[in-house]
């Protein structure tokens, strides 16, 4: 029933290429039923909410197979789709140059004794720094692509590309690993882009960044107390037996770096404060930095990386140890690239709260494989069209009136009730339809609240 407006149809058809024509079709229709779905997303009533004007039947699964089966028995992979998804955000959004991909890793709580893949995990939410707090669910690890629209001076978006499922137990691929393997499939799609792959503490390991292909630059945590060495080897005797070196002297680790920059009573030398201005988390911030160049053989093994100390003035953040792979990399924008990280955990966050992205309750291997991949994909199509089209829409501009104090025009959760009016006013429309069409849209209306009730 629900009209698909025909600048989100632009948008959805890139994705075309990823199904056949019947999986198509009702890959749209569960978009607007999952769009237009007012209540909690069970699968039964997104296909419900996608069909209104079907009185809902008194067993939930009645007459939707085909939404069922499409992730049951659908020939349509997650990785296919990743790739028309790929094509879609590069070319709709214009990224040139060195693109930006974010990873990391989230809980979607799940529960039941035939659910596949459930594991007990650290709930990131419920842990503090004395307590870790675990939960049963599916682990996520998500590649994202972040965006700074032209009229922002910071990335303020994270668009989920990827998505794959950390399995329990042993012998199954880490986070690490299986971020690794996304990266590989991105880099085999577009083999003349360049990437600066961001992410944390996790993620920086030798089982990530060992032959790290040159096309990506690295940005992430490192430890405070990592064992970092001088990249220059110094000359050895002709007369001094054994193997040669093929590092330097041990140097301090980062977080003694920050003391011994503390006690420097001189301008001059080396393990100086120096001071820069940058713009993260949305507001200019002047921080003190050290940066050298060391060699993390732990995890990089001889490869020279630069090192980046941070520290707040104010107070306000802890000392942070940054790394980059890129040696030539001013600490701006380590500082600033290591700070659009925060755009994937807004990224889980609308996905769980606005998306509901742990409602749907599916048990079989392939289904739970490939619900959590499609909702993060629609996230992205549903933002991609907002931050192209939607945002210049009559509707925009009048939720755009009413926002409060506290909310955003470009949070997902605006960007869903737009599209979600823009459907609703090009569905209910005077002009197009006749007494007897009206009266059959005011039947669905009411199907519709029904299920919301």
């Amino acid at each position: 029933m629900w009209h698909m407006i025909e600048s989100l149809d632009t948008v959805v058809d890139g994705l075309s290429g990823a199904f056949t024509r019947p999986s198509f079709r009702t890959a749209s229709e569960l978009l607007l039923g999952w769009v237009m779905c007012l209540g909690e997303h069970r699968l039964w009533r997104v296909a419900h909410s996608a069909r209104p004007q079907i009185t809902p039947a008194p067993t939930p699964r009645h007459g939707l197979d085909g939404s069922y089966n499409f992730f049951e028995r659908s020939a349509w992979t997650p990785s296919g789709l990743a790739y028309h998804l790929a094509v879609l955000i590069f070319t709709r959004l214009k990224l040139l140059g060195r693109i930006t991909l974010l990873v990391d890793d989230t809980l979607a709580h799940k529960r039941g004794k035939s659910v596949w893949g459930l594991g007990w995990w650290r709930d990131a939410v419920a842990s503090t720094k004395k307590r870790v707090a675990t939960a049963s669910g599916h682990n996520w690890v998500v590649l994202a692509v972040a965006y700074s629209p032209p009229f922002f001076s910071t990335p303020l978006f994270a668009l989920p590309l990827m998505a794959r499922l950390h399995l329990p137990g042993k012998g199954q691929p880490s986070c690490p690993a299986l971020a690794k393997a996304m990266l590989a499939e991105v880099l085999g799609w577009f083999p003349t882009r360049l990437f600066t792959l961001v992410g944390d503490g996790a993620y920086a390991c030798d089982t990530l960044l060992a032959d790290l292909d040159q096309r990506v630059v690295f940005v992430g945590r490192v430890r405070g107390d990592a064992c970092v060495y001088d990249p220059l080897v110094p000359s050895a005797p002709k007369s001094k037996k054994g193997r040669k070196a093929k590092k330097g002297p041990k140097l301090p680790k980062p977080r003694d770096v920050a003391v011994q920059a503390d006690r420097k009573g001189t301008s001059v030398g080396a393990w100086l404060w120096r001071t820069i201005e940058v713009v993260i988390y949305g507001e200019s911030r002047a921080l003190a930095v050290v940066s050298y160049e060391a060699v993390w053989p732990r995890v990089l093994g001889l490869r020279p990386v630069q090192i980046v100390v941070v520290r707040d003035p104010e107070s306000r953040m802890r000392d942070c140890y940054l790394f980059t792979t890129d040696r030539t990399a001013l600490a701006q924008w380590v500082v600033t690239q290591f700070a659009w990280r925060w755009a994937i955990e807004v990224l889980f966050r609308a996905s769980k709260q606005v998306l509901d992205i742990e409602a749907p309750m599916h048990r079989s291997q392939e289904s739970v494989e490939k619900l959590a991949p499609w909702v993060w994909s629609m996230q992205s199509v549903i933002m991609v069209w907002y931050l192209t089209a939607g945002h210049t829409l009559p509707e925009a501009l009048e939720l755009q009136e009413v926002l409060g104090d506290w909310d955003s025009e470009w949070s997902l959760r605006h960007m869903l009730q737009v599209l979600r009016r823009a459907i609703l006013n090009a569905t209910i429309n005077p002009n197009s339809a006749d007494q007897s069409q009206l009266i059959e849209m005011v039947n669905a209306l009411k199907n519709w609240a029904n299920l919301a009730a």
